[in-house]
C-alpha cells in the first residue's frame, strides 16, 4: 500500500509539473496555507502544500483540478493527499467555484487505508497577476455544513 501510494504522489507531482504554460489558457500556482475546523482553533494546526492548474474553458469560465497534502506539525508520518477538481466563475480579480474533493490518510505511522467520502469544496478567492489568495469550505454530502472543514491559501503563479 505506502509503494502504491508513494507511486500515485509522484505520478501526480511529474503530471502537474508537466503542465504546459504554452498559451494564456492555462495558470497553475504552487499554494500554501492552512486549514482548521468551524471554531477557528487551529488545534491541531494543519497545515497545507499543493498546486492549482486553471484550465480555461472560456472567458470568466475554468476547470480546476488541485492537489494538495494537509499535514499536522510538519510530522509527515500521517498526512492527507487530499485532490479535487473545481469549475470556477472567474471575474475581474476574483474567482469563486465549487466541485469535488476526497482525502486520503496516508504516511508511514498509518495502519490500514484510511479515506474520506467523496466531499463539496467550495471557493472564494482574489487573483493579481503573479498571486491568488483562496479561502475554502470542505464539507460532506451527508451532513451538510454541520461540521465543514475551513481553509485558506496563499499561491504564486509560475
Amino acid at each position: 500500500m505506502k509503494k502504491l501510494t508513494i507511486l500515485a504522489l509522484v505520478g501526480a507531482a511529474l503530471l502537474l509539473a508537466a503542465v504546459p504554460r504554452l498559451s494564456a489558457q492555462t495558470e497553475v500556482s504552487l499554494n500554501f496555507g492552512v486549514v482548521t475546523d468551524k471554531s477557528f482553533s487551529f488545534n491541531p494546526f494543519l497545515w497545507t502544500g499543493g498546486m492549482t492548474v486553471d484550465i480555461f474553458l472560456g472567458p470568466n469560465l475554468s476547470l480546476s483540478p488541485e492537489g494538495f497534502i494537509i499535514v499536522h506539525n510538519f510530522n509527515f508520518g500521517g498526512f492527507f493527499v487530499a485532490p479535487a477538481v473545481l469549475l470556477n466563475f472567474q471575474g475581474p480579480g476574483f474567482f469563486i467555484g465549487a466541485g469535488l474533493t476526497k482525502w486520503w490518510l496516508v504516511g508511514s505511522d498509518v495502519g490500514g487505508s484510511y479515506s474520506s467520502d467523496v466531499a463539496l469544496k467550495m471557493n472564494l478567492g482574489f487573483k493579481g497577476s503573479n498571486y491568488r489568495f483562496t479561502v475554502f469550505a470542505v464539507t460532506p454530502f451527508t451532513d451538510f455544513l454541520k461540521e465543514p472543514v475551513l481553509g485558506a491559501t496563499f499561491g504564486f503563479f509560475w
